[in-house]
């Protein structure tokens, strides 16, 4: 008996080339897996996305995304939680649901944020990395959660969050254009910013000035394991890490345009950090422009994309549903809020192999800043600092952001 052939059982039908000005992609989909299969493996089921193709390096960049992931969401609240945990995220969702409606900041998100206060004590001290000369400036962050949001007290409690960390590279002598930094999930150190960024080129062959914001709850403000309680320590941490992290970086922007006279501000996040760029965009006016590197985009989306199959069906019976999520999240989502960057400095690159944040997901945020200039790499989330695409395209970005005409200066 002949054995039937791959490609009749499981038909793959040929996607299109050119999608979302990825025309420099050849799409090669592979005829020895099952719809079902290469969807699980490209994080989505949307045609119209481009397709890398399949070879050995493609497949490293997806096994490393894929390896990670795995570790993070076994080193989490994947597991059935214990009965305190439990019965405190279900009260906190509750009660935010409740006065996130009763204050309108579901209706008009933006209004859950407050005008950020001045820095103050700031102080900075030399420092170096290999060959970057930089300086460590320290802050004082003057966010506090609404008096009666429930979390309020132990966001409070966290003591390292409430100095704001920052990596500066400036120029002296005239005023120059400065580009804002934030860092990824579990990372806020400079040794991974400063490269991830490459904050040398920024710094030297565009000539800008640098300033790399680290998040709460990351790096040197970190409580407990780096960023470990930012997703897995209930809902509410989330929301304050996003709106504690857009209320220092506003603060900061502000800070650099009143002492040193800053030509313009630009702003640059990678993952988590893309997320909060894209947060800050939609509340702080007059950015010259924003670059939303791997960026998330909503996520509750990807927590229940993640966790869905792990979660037992009696999740619903505790009161741990996802609904509660989406609605609560919604003052923190720049999915709610319009972009306040004119379009055409608007900037988002991501990779067709990302396990972390699935292709599906940027493509809402490009939809949502109403389809900008977009860079779509052949690479995982974690690949993104070797790959030349994304060097070519931020460097393109700085310049129109600004207007450069860039030499080494």
């Amino acid at each position: 008996m002949t054995s039937p052939r791959l490609p009749q059982l499981f038909p793959i039908p040929k996607l299109p080339v050119g999608a979302f000005g990825a025309d420099r992609l050849v799409t090669r989909p592979s005829q020895l897996v099952s719809r079902p299969v290469r969807d699980w493996i490209r994080g989505h089921d949307e045609d119209d996305l481009p397709s890398p193709p399949l070879n050995p390096l493609t497949v490293a960049k997806w096994a490393s995304d894929e390896l990670s992931l795995q570790i993070e969401l076994a080193t989490g609240r994947a597991r059935v939680p214990h009965g305190s945990f439990r019965r405190r995220i279900r009260s906190e969702l509750t009660d935010a649901r409740q006065l996130f409606e009763e204050r309108g900041w579901l209706a008009d998100p933006i209004s859950y944020h407050r005008e950020p206060q001045p820095l103050t004590n700031v102080r900075a001290a030399p420092a170096r990395l290999g060959w970057l000369d930089y300086q460590h400036v320290r802050f004082d962050s003057m966010f506090e959660p609404w008096d009666d949001e429930p979390g309020r007290e132990r966001w409070l409690g966290y003591q390292p969050i409430k100095t704001g960390h920052g990596w500066m590279l400036r120029h002296e002598g005239r005023a120059r254009p400065w580009i804002v930094l934030v860092n990824g999930y579990r990372t806020g150190d400079p040794r991974v910013d400063l490269s991830f960024f490459r904050a040398g080129r920024l710094h030297h062959h565009h000539g800008l000035n640098v300033m790399a914001v680290v998040l709460p709850l990351h790096g040197p403000r970190r409580v407990g394991t780096n960023g470990s309680r930012v997703l897995h320590a209930g809902a509410m941490n989330t929301i304050f890490t996003l709106a504690h992290g857009a209320s220092d970086v506003r603060a900061v922007i502000r800070w650099l345009r009143d002492h040193y006279d800053a030509e313009g501000v630009g702003i640059s996040g990678i993952s988590l950090g893309g997320y909060l760029v894209g947060l800050v965009a939609g509340l702080e006016p007059g950015l010259a422009g924003v670059i939303g590197g791997v960026p998330e985009s909503d996520l509750v989306r990807n927590m229940r994309r993640q966790l869905d199959p792990l979660m037992p069906p009696y999740y619903e019976q505790w009161g741990l549903s996802w609904e509660p999520l989406e609605q609560v999240f919604r003052v923190v989502s720049p999915l709610a809020m319009p972009c306040l960057v004119p379009r055409e400095r608007r900037y988002i690159y991501a990779g067709l192999l990302d396990r972390w944040v699935r292709p599906g997901n940027v493509r809402t945020l490009w939809n949502h800043w109403d389809q900008p200039d977009m860079c779509w790499y052949e690479g995982s989330h974690l690949s993104f600092p070797a790959e030349p695409d994304v060097h070519r395209y931020v460097d393109r970005a700085i310049t129109e952001m600004f207007e450069l005409d860039t030499v080494d200066r």
